[in-house]
């Protein structure tokens, strides 16, 4: 699937699911900005600030190795919203 540059896009690898904007794509790489990584609470599922819990928090940019992904696919607008706000002063209504 190809992407433009901007979209927000979902990233599911083994070790988990992550959410950011469409950069550029390598022969063997992926990079999206504004990262974040999926998690689940006690009110559901949410952003973590960073990528990895040891991390730094709200990484610029994550480039992907291809060999750890397992597909991408865009992203729903419901969790697209939710991105949006989360990464940004807009709240969208």
């Amino acid at each position: 699937m190809s992407y433009k540059k901007g979209d927000v896009v979902s990233i599911i690898t083994n070790a988990g699911e992550y959410v950011g904007k469409f950069k550029d794509e390598g022969d063997s790489t992926f990079t999206v900005t504004k990262p974040r990584m999926l998690i689940s609470g006690e009110q559901g599922v949410g952003f973590a600030r960073g990528i990895c819990v040891t991390g730094k928090e709200d990484a610029e940019s994550l480039t992907f190795q291809k060999t750890g992904i397992v597909f991408t696919t865009p992203t729903s607008d419901v969790v697209e919203k939710a991105f949006i706000e989360a990464t940004t002063s807009i709240q969208l209504n």
